[in-house]
């Protein structure tokens, strides 16, 4: 038996039948060569260890997302995740991302599903020494909707951090009335590392496209030149005006030291501040210092925003200090701290240690 082909003159020859076997058995390995390239292609940064690295906030398309990975429990008992019913297992038809801040300043992002009905879940990390083994969760959106929901349901479709939303987490599903797809930026320092899982929870096979925003420099990223401004002429001050020298920050708050990061300007000595969990509701407890004074006494920390309202004394500099009455389940406290002179509006996250505080400098202008 023979097998017939064109030569490039057109005439036909034979092939001795001794060649069927080999073609058969060249065409089987091509086919299983593709099924295992794009098997791990797929499969690339499944897994935290293999994230991929992002060095600038240009848009991202990932093409499919397929499985786990080869590791399955990295990402198992995530609190917003526990009422899913995956009993919070964050990860499923996974990608890993990871990026380092190299200019201070906010973060978000907009994660666009390929295919518009897909639940798209995410879980941000701040990794404290770069690797996957020592990370704290800083944001969890576990919220969703059946498929057959999405048009008209607020936790479909695109989802990620946004101005102007205050949540830090959403449990699963989309039960309350203030539930969307949607939380807080990130107020990110330079140097820290952060790590994203992306999980499609509906649909295994398709992709998604994620565009980073925010003030805060990746690596790649060149800071902008800033165009030269003229100063203003200074104002005579009235000869009268008395002139209250600026206090200095405080050292040390009941023997922890006090650590000044971020600057807040605001208008008149009026202002209100809302106090939150920036992570998950563990039971911290904090108080608020006011330069060297309390002005909020031991307030548990919940996912939902509390009011307070504070006159700044005389002077044009203050220092806001969050102190640690108790650590909760776990150390250390974690308030996100929004402050309003009812012109706008600031939100800074501020972490309390044994072993030191954070403070905001608050400037009235």
């Amino acid at each position: 038996m023979c097998y017939k082909r064109c030569r490039p003159d057109g005439a036909l020859t034979t092939l001795p039948t001794q060649t069927q076997p080999t073609m058969l058995r060249y065409t089987l390995l091509v086919f299983i060569f593709c099924l295992v390239k794009i098997s791990l292609f797929s499969q690339a940064h499944a897994d935290c260890v293999t994230s991929m690295d992002i060095c600038d906030k240009k848009k991202l398309s990932i093409n499919s997302a397929s499985g786990e990975g080869t590791n399955r429990s990295e990402a198992d008992f995530i609190a917003c995740f526990m009422s899913s019913e995956n009993k919070g297992q964050a990860e499923e038809n996974s990608t890993w991302l990871k990026f380092e801040i190299a200019e201070s300043g906010t973060l978000s992002f907009t994660i666009t599903p390929h295919k518009t009905d897909d639940d798209i879940d995410f879980v941000v990390y701040r990794s404290l020494d770069g690797s996957c083994k020592n990370m704290k969760i800083v944001r969890c959106n576990a919220g969703g909707d059946p498929s057959d929901w999405a048009s008209h349901s607020k936790c479909l479709g695109q989802t990620g951090l946004r101005s102007g939303e205050t949540d830090s987490s959403e449990d699963a599903g989309c039960n309350d009335t203030d539930d969307n797809a949607w939380l807080a930026p990130l107020n990110v320092l330079k140097g820290e590392k952060y790590i994203l899982l992306i999980s499609n929870v509906t649909t295994r096979g398709p992709g998604f496209d994620i565009d980073l925003g925010g003030t805060a420099l990746l690596p790649c990223e060149k800071k902008k030149p800033i165009a030269a401004v003229k100063p203003k002429p200074a104002k005579p001050k009235p000869a009268t005006a008395a002139v209250v020298p600026p206090k200095p920050a405080p050292e040390s708050i009941g023997g922890r030291k006090v650590e000044v990061g971020e600057e807040v300007k605001v208008k008149g000595r009026k202002i209100k501040i809302k106090l939150w969990d920036s992570q998950v509701q563990d039971g911290d407890i904090i108080s608020v210092y006011l330069d060297d004074k309390k002005v909020i006494d031991h307030i548990y920390l919940t996912l939902k925003p509390q009011e307070f309202e504070i006159d700044l004394p005389p002077g044009k500099e203050h220092y806001l200090t969050v102190f640690a009455d108790d650590f909760g389940k776990a150390e250390p406290n974690t308030a996100m701290v929004l402050i309003n002179d009812g012109v706008r509006e600031r939100t800074i996250d501020l972490v309390a240690g044994r072993s030191k505080q954070e403070s905001v400098k608050i400037i009235s202008e």
